[in-house]
């Protein structure tokens, strides 16, 4: 089993390959990325999230660090996404960097290490998930729930994901869905809004997320519509696991949530829709008292 969203952002000789997950699932192109700018741009415009935003930023470092520093090159990353934590990766790599290491060679030590402790996180959660695991999902986890599958299957323990659509971006229905399907993975698309009357039924008896952030006590920053689902899996009694890495002292207080765009709101709409106001805050905050377990990756100093 595999996907392109396991590592969505490849360098290539002296460019950067960035795929287009705005243009999934319908087409599986690349955006080829050779300057800091066409870097900044696809960051800008959501071409490439998560996963794909921290191999983004590494690779930049490792192609035009002679121009800019890593924390130069942070601070324009974290303009276009201020709520990605773009300087925990800078401390990444300038730790790895005072271990000897070049930029190339610890960039290429973190994925691979990054990779590996993915796997091992899917093998622990796994083991905690119930039998028949009926699993529901927000937003896109890159790749991670095909090793969930995997570490499941090896388990002889049945497993079926319940896959919000995720507005407005619709990362659930766009990226989730379709590489499960391509998998031949067990699973359906609902809408956001059905959740909790799939809860009510009993339909789903986990919920497993992504964390772009998280602070020391346990809480998560994610996506959008992580906080209201997390709330719901509480009312219901269902085990809400949050995949988290390099937790961090945060007050939660303090985070600046990013404002999209409001015309991403209607990208459903074909006519114009500049006189329509809307609102589009893309991340909330989970307090921990509704993560019933962060299964994290560790400390950054760890990897490598």
């Amino acid at each position: 089993m595999k996907s392109p969203l396991l590592f969505p952002v490849r360098l290539k000789d002296k460019s950067i390959f960035v795929l287009d997950e705005t243009g999934l699932p319908f087409k599986e192109e690349y955006i080829e990325v050779s300057g800091l700018d066409d870097a900044l741009g696809v960051l800008k415009e959501m071409k490439t999230r998560s996963l794909g935003q921290v191999l983004l930023f590494f690779h930049c470092c490792a192609l035009f660090g002679d121009r800019l520093s890593v924390d130069e090159i942070s601070s324009k990353f974290s303009h276009q996404r201020p709520t990605f934590d773009f300087p925990l990766l800078a401390e990444i790599l300038k730790a790895q960097i005072k271990k000897g290491l070049n930029i190339t060679e610890a960039v290429e030590n973190f994925i691979n290490a990054f990779d590996a402790l993915r796997r091992n996180r899917a093998k622990s959660l796994a083991k905690i998930l119930p039998n028949p695991s009926n699993i529901l999902t927000i937003c896109n986890v890159n790749g991670e729930l095909i090793y969930l599958y995997e570490e499941l299957k090896k388990l002889n323990k049945e497993c079926f994901f319940y896959i919000s659509e995720t507005r407005p971006y619709l990362q659930g229905a766009r990226l989730t869905f379709w590489e499960l399907r391509r998998n031949n993975i067990p699973c359906v698309l609902i809408c956001d809004n059905q959740i909790a009357w799939l809860m009510k039924k009993e339909k789903i008896n986990s919920v497993v997320s992504g964390a772009d952030r998280a602070s020391k006590k346990g809480d998560i920053i994610n996506k959008i519509g992580t906080y209201p689902l997390a709330v719901l899996a509480a009312h219901f009694d269902i085990p809400f696991y949050a995949l988290t890495q390099y937790p961090r002292e945060i007050d939660i207080n303090t985070i600046e949530i990013e404002e999209r765009p409001k015309e991403e709101v209607f990208m459903y709409l074909k006519s114009d829709n500049s006189r329509i106001d809307a609102i589009y805050p893309c991340f909330d905050i989970t307090p921990n008292k509704f993560v019933t377990k962060s299964m994290e990756i560790g400390d950054f100093s760890e990897v490598g």
